[in-house]
């Protein structure tokens, strides 16, 4: 896992978010704790049920994966075990 990436991320967001209400600008995220918590859930749920998913099919087990899998951007954890991988 590059923590680098994961560093200059989250001190980007702070600054975008920092810039945001020093300008009175909206931001294009929940302005609570409990909206970001349901942001985090819905993309672990998704991550996790792609892993699941993806175990079952490789035990042979009759559990199709996503039929347009194609068309999804996926996890950035995905990207990041990708490149660990090679």
């Amino acid at each position: 896992m590059n923590y680098t990436k994961i560093a200059l991320g989250l001190v980007l967001s702070f600054v975008v978010g920092a810039g945001c209400k020093l300008f009175g600008i909206p931001a294009a995220s929940p302005p609570v704790l409990s909206g970001a918590l349901l942001v985090f859930a819905m993309s672990s749920g998704y991550w996790l049920v792609d892993r699941y998913l993806a175990r079952s099919q490789a035990r042979g087990q009759s559990r199709p994966a996503a039929q347009n899998k194609q068309h999804c951007g996926g996890h950035a954890l995905e990207g990041a075990a990708k490149e660990a991988s090679k």
